[in-house]
């Protein structure tokens, strides 16, 4: 018996050191690399000229009226955590557009990025999901599409893959696309 009272206040002591270093679990920090650029937050980004790779990020959320979701800006918490950031819209996904053949559309900005199938025979190879407990229509899961950049001043004839992190059911989520130049 004085063993495990020994075992737990050693324990606590512990876990109290712990929380006096670090702070305590809500003031948990995340450092940021110095040199990350600026976050650009109106027109089209350019593509960093190292790579020519580019990534967008940004928070969708479902409109109101169900028929595309809206896509915005997105920040972080020092913690990292994600949230719907600044005002209005940028964008939207429509996953029936009749403007790509009743396939996906995404627009950012003045870029539009249409979303192709894998198997061009079958449509409905547009859409890779993965669902949580792999329980199809269960969230959180993640819905990823190859996309070709149809229409921008800057990203024309980019293609890669459009991202969506979906949370619980109409909650909306993260969109992440990455492009690569045309070969």
């Amino acid at each position: 018996m004085r063993l495990r009272t020994i075992a737990a206040v050693a324990g606590l002591l512990l876990l109290g050191s712990l929380v006096g270093l670090a702070g305590a679990p809500n003031d948990a920090r995340a450092r940021l690399q110095d040199a990350s650029p600026a976050a650009e937050s109106s027109g089209t980004p350019e593509a960093n000229q190292a790579t020519q790779i580019v990534t967008l990020v940004a928070w969708y959320q479902q409109d109101p009226s169900g028929d595309f979701l809206t896509i915005g800006p997105l920040t972080t918490n020092p913690a990292l955590v994600a949230r719907p950031g600044g005002d209005g819209d940028t964008g939207r996904a429509n996953f029936n557009d009749p403007d790509n053949n009743d396939l996906p559309r995404i627009t950012i900005g003045d870029s539009t990025f249409d979303a192709y199938p894998v198997n061009p025979d079958d449509p409905d190879t547009v859409f890779r999901w993965i669902y949580f407990n792999d329980e199809q229509g269960s969230r959180p899961a993640t819905l990823v599409m190859q996309i070709e950049c149809t229409a921008s001043p800057a990203y024309k004839g980019y293609t890669g893959t459009a991202t969506f992190v979906s949370r619980a059911s109409e909650a909306g989520g993260v969109l992440i696309i990455v492009l690569n130049p045309p070969s």
